[in-house]
């Protein structure tokens, strides 16, 4: 794990999981912000490995929220572009450095929350690029979910921009994010298992903070309650393009 816990690294930590249970059951997006904060507290590969059992804490509060929610044909349309993202992504690895990596998908992002503000503008003149539709959505977003997954644990930023081009209800989005996400991070233990990131040690410092992120939760439970669509479509556009920006500078 880490040297020593002192004060500001325990802060972090702990401010960085309350966030993550927050974005489990009120705002997807949010997750992103913790992310590079706890990296930089307890370094990457750590970090990776640290925050998985917290996330699946999370999820469970998620799914028994909003399970009953999903539409599995949204998930379904994405596999393929996201298989074809993940091949994309390791034979870039070969190529590219991660930070180059990051930056070309932070602009994607970018580019998929500029091209829903467009649509946004233009939406009465009928000549606005529509990711809308079914086909150019999984299209765009399934490959670019795969991809930021992958290569920088950004999916989260792709998935709700395509759940927001999709134009879904709140219920739906938190719920088809609710299984996407629990399927996504079960899949990922087997992986850092297997590179040697997760072990007792980590799975044991992970458990302390399992309360933060129950706390987290509940209080993601209490903010979904007052949002509107309008706002909560907002937020998952703003944070989306706060992702994508921080990919981009940053890597």
């Amino acid at each position: 794990m880490v040297a020593s816990w002192s004060p500001l690294v325990l802060g972090v930590v702990v401010f960085c999981v309350l966030l993550y249970g927050i974005s489990k059951t009120s705002l997807p997006t949010l997750g992103m912000l913790a992310g590079p904060l706890l990296a930089a507290a307890l370094g990457t590969t750590v970090a990776s490995a640290f925050v998985i059992p917290l996330l699946l804490v999370g999820d469970l509060f998620a799914l028994a929220r909003y399970r009953q929610h999903v539409q599995w044909r949204l998930i379904l349309r994405l596999i393929p572009g996201i298989l074809v993202g993940f091949v994309v992504m390791a034979v870039a690895f070969h190529y590219l450095s991660n930070a180059v990596l990051a930056r070309i998908l932070g602009a994607l992002i970018l580019t998929s929350v500029v091209l829903e503000l467009y649509r946004r503008r233009r939406a009465a003149s009928g000549d606005a690029i529509d990711l809308g539709h079914p086909a150019v959505g999984a299209a765009f977003f399934g490959p670019l979910a795969g991809a930021t997954t992958m290569a920088a644990n950004a999916g989260g930023a792709a998935m709700s921009m395509y759940l927001v081009a999709m134009r879904t209800p709140m219920l739906v989005f938190m719920g088809t994010s609710a299984w996407f996400f629990f399927v996504v991070n079960v899949a990922k233990i087997p992986v850092v298992v297997g590179l040697g990131l997760m072990s007792w040690e980590t799975l044991r410092a992970s458990l302390w903070f399992v309360p933060v992120i129950v706390i987290g939760a509940l209080i993601g439970l209490r903010i979904f309650k007052h949002l509107s669509q309008k706002v909560f479509d907002n937020a998952a556009v703003l944070l989306s393009g706060v992702a994508g920006l921080w990919l981009l500078l940053h890597g």
